[in-house]
C-alpha cells in the first residue's frame, strides 16, 4: 500500500517520499487564480500548513512534483516566483512576552533573507526589515514575491487569557502584517492562515482588500478529504480496513463517515444546505496508517482553554437556544474581549455548520469522534465528578439503551446529578428553573455513551429535548421541571413527536423527566411505547 505521511505538512517531503497526497491542485487553482491577498480560517491540523507548502512549490515552479496531478495538465502557468513563509507557531510559547515574539519575527525574517538570497538585510524593527525582504527579495530574483503566513493567530492564541500579554503582542504582530498593504506593487500573491478571525483593524492594519474565503463556498472542499478523495486515493487502505471489520467497503464508508466526517465551511443561502461536507484529514490518516479507529484529532490537543470559558460563563453557549445564531454573527472578526465559547467551538473544530434559515445557522457536532471526546473532557465539570465516575456511568447508560432497560434510567441519571455541586444546576433566587441545563448534562452523558443523541429535534409541532436513535429503537425525551412526569408523556402525544419516524419501522418510546429543581435530582421517570 502507498506510504501514509501521518505528520508531514511539506508537499515536497510527501512526494518525494511516495506518500498519498489527496489532490487538491484543482481548487487552488480555481480560488487562487484571480486574486492577490487571501486569509483563510481552519481548525487545528486541517491541513492549512500543507496547502501553504503546497503553494510554495508551485509557485517555485517546482512542476517535477505535481507529476500526475490535476494541475500539471492543466492551463497554469509555470513561472518562478520568490517565495517568503513565516511559520508564526515556531514563535508562540504560553510564556511569551512580547519582547519574545518580536525577537521570533526577526528570527523568521533572517531565516527567510538566507534562504532567498539576501545577504545585506539589516536587522531592526521587525516591520522595517519585513519591507527590506520584500524589496530586495524583488531587486535579487527580478520578480514579484508570494508571502505566505501560516497560523498567524497562534502568538495570541496562546495567550488569550492574559489581557495584557495579548495587547502587547498583538501589537507586535500588527505592525509587522501592516507592512503586507505598502507592499502591494511588489507582491505576487499573499496567504494568511490561521484559526481565528481576529478584528481585522487590530491585526491587518490598512490592508482593506483581504479576500476572507474562510466560509466561501468554493473553499468548502479546500482542506480535508471528502468520500470521493478517500475512494480514489486510499482505495487499498480502504479495502484492508473493510476486510479487518469483516464489512463491505460501503459498509466501512459509513462508520467512517459517523464517526469523522460532517465538517462544513460554507452554506447554500437559497437552499440552507452546507456546502461540502469533509472528513477530518488528520484522523483519517491516523486510521489509515494504524487501520483501526482511534481519536487522534482529539488526543493531539487539549480543549482546556475552550471549556474554561464555557465554564466561566455557566456553560450558557452550550444551551440549545445558543446553538443557532445569526451567520453574520459567526462570520464578523472579533477581539480577544468579546469572542464567545460559541465562536471558540466553531473556529476551533468541536463544532460545525448544520444548517441555514433566515440568515441563521444552527451548529452541531461534526461527528462522533469529537462528540464523545470533548463530551468526556466536559461532563466533569459540568456534573463535579471524576473522570472514572463519569465513564463508568456512561458505559452502564451505553448497555441500559441497548438492552431497553428502561426502568434503571431514572437511578442512573441521578447518579451522575449527585452530589452536584456546580451552582448553575441549582434554581437561580427570584429566577425560573435552569432546565435547559439539566438537557444539556442529560444530553451531553446520551452522546459520552456513544449514543446517537439530538437535541432539540424539530419536527412539524414543536422541538422535541432529546432524541436517542439506535438500530431497532428510538427514544423521544420530555423534560420538565416541577411538573409530572405524566405531563411531559402527554405533551410527546399531544404533538405526535413520534410522526417524525413512524416510517423507520422502529419502536417509539416516549420518555417523561420530572426534575425537582430545589433538590436537584430527577423526581420522576416515566415511559410508554408509543
Amino acid at each position: 500500500m502507498q506510504k501514509i505521511c501521518v505528520t508531514e505538512k511539506e508537499f515536497k517531503a510527501i512526494r518525494e517520499a511516495g506518500g498519498v497526497y489527496v489532490d487538491k491542485t484543482k481548487h487552488i487553482s480555481d480560488l487562487f487564480s484571480d486574486d492577490k491577498y487571501f486569509f483563510l480560517t481552519r481548525p487545528r491540523r486541517f491541513g492549512k500548513s500543507l496547502l501553504c507548502s503546497t503553494l510554495a512549490e508551485l509557485f517555485s515552479a517546482n512542476r517535477a512534483l505535481f507529476n500526475g496531478l490535476w494541475i500539471d495538465s492543466s492551463d497554469w502557468v509555470w513561472k518562478k516566483y520568490p517565495v517568503l513563509r513565516f511559520d508564526m507557531s515556531k514563535i508562540a510559547s504560553p510564556t511569551a512576552t512580547a519582547a519574545d515574539v518580536r525577537q521570533g519575527i526577526v528570527n523568521l525574517l533572517s531565516d527567510n533573507a538566507q534562504h532567498i538570497g539576501v545577504a545585506d538585510l539589516k536587522e531592526g524593527t521587525p516591520y522595517l526589515m519585513f519591507e527590506q525582504l520584500i524589496k530586495k527579495t524583488k531587486e535579487v530574483h527580478g520578480e514579484n514575491v508570494v508571502v505566505l503566513i501560516d497560523e498567524y493567530d497562534k502568538p495570541l492564541l496562546d495567550v488569550i487569557n492574559d489581557q495584557s500579554r495579548y495587547r502587547d503582542i498583538q501589537k507586535e504582530l500588527c505592525a509587522f502584517y501592516s507592512q503586507l498593504k505598502p507592499a502591494e506593487e511588489d507582491l505576487k500573491f499573499v496567504l494568511i492562515t490561521g484559526v481565528f478571525k481576529f478584528t481585522q483593524a487590530s491585526i491587518f492594519s490598512g490592508l482593506n482588500n483581504l479576500n476572507d474565503i474562510s466560509f466561501d463556498p468554493h473553499a468548502a472542499e479546500l482542506l480535508g478529504y471528502t468520500e470521493q478523495e478517500i475512494r480514489a486515493f486510499f482505495p487499498e487502505h480502504l479495502a484492508v480496513l473493510a476486510a479487518k471489520n469483516n464489512i463491505s467497503v460501503d459498509a466501512m464508508m459509513l462508520k467512517l463517515q459517523k464517526h469523522y466526517n460532517g465538517y462544513f465551511f460554507g452554506v447554500d443561502v437559497d437552499t440552507g444546505e452546507p456546502f461540502g461536507g469533509v472528513y477530518n484529514p488528520f484522523a483519517l490518516n491516523y486510521v489509515f496508517k494504524a487501520q483501526q479507529q482511534l481519536d487522534k484529532w482529539f488526543e493531539s490537543g487539549s480543549p482546556a482553554a475552550l471549556i474554561k470559558k464555557l465554564t466561566a460563563t455557566q456553560f450558557e453557549d452550550l444551551d440549545p437556544e445558543n446553538l443557532t445564531v445569526h451567520f453574520s454573527t459567526l462570520v464578523k472578526s472579533c477581539s480577544a474581549d468579546d469572542i464567545t465559547a460559541l465562536s471558540m467551538l466553531y473556529y476551533t473544530g468541536y463544532v460545525t455548520l448544520k444548517k441555514y434559515h433566515n440568515k441563521r445557522v444552527t451548529l452541531g457536532f461534526p461527528n462522533a469522534e469529537v462528540a464523545c471526546a470533548f463530551t468526556e473532557a466536559l461532563l466533569p465539570l459540568l456534573l463535579h465528578k471524576s473522570s472514572s465516575a463519569v465513564t463508568k456511568i456512561m458505559d452502564k447508560i451505553h448497555d441500559l439503551f441497548e438492552e431497553e432497560r428502561l426502568s434503571d434510567l431514572k437511578q442512573l441519571l441521578n447518579d451522575a446529578l449527585a452530589p452536584v455541586a456546580y451552582p448553575v444546576l441549582a434554581k437561580p433566587q427570584n429566577d425560573s428553573p435552569q432546565e435547559h441545563l439539566y438537557q444539556i448534562a442529560f444530553y451531553y452523558l446520551f452522546i459520552g455513551s456513544k449514543m446517537p443523541t439530538t437535541l432539540e429535534d424539530m419536527t412539524n409541532r414543536g422541538r422535541i429535548d432529546i432524541v436517542v436513535q439506535l438500530p431497532s429503537v428510538i427514544y423521544v425525551f420530555e423534560l420538565k421541571m416541577d411538573e409530572p412526569a405524566a405531563v411531559a408523556i402527554q405533551q410527546i402525544k399531544d404533538k405526535d413527536y413520534s410522526a417524525k419516524f413512524r416510517h423507520m419501522g422502529k419502536q417509539v418510546y416516549a420518555i417523561g423527566i420530572s426534575v425537582n429543581s430545589e433538590k436537584r435530582y430527577v423526581k420522576e421517570l416515566e415511559w410508554e411505547l408509543l
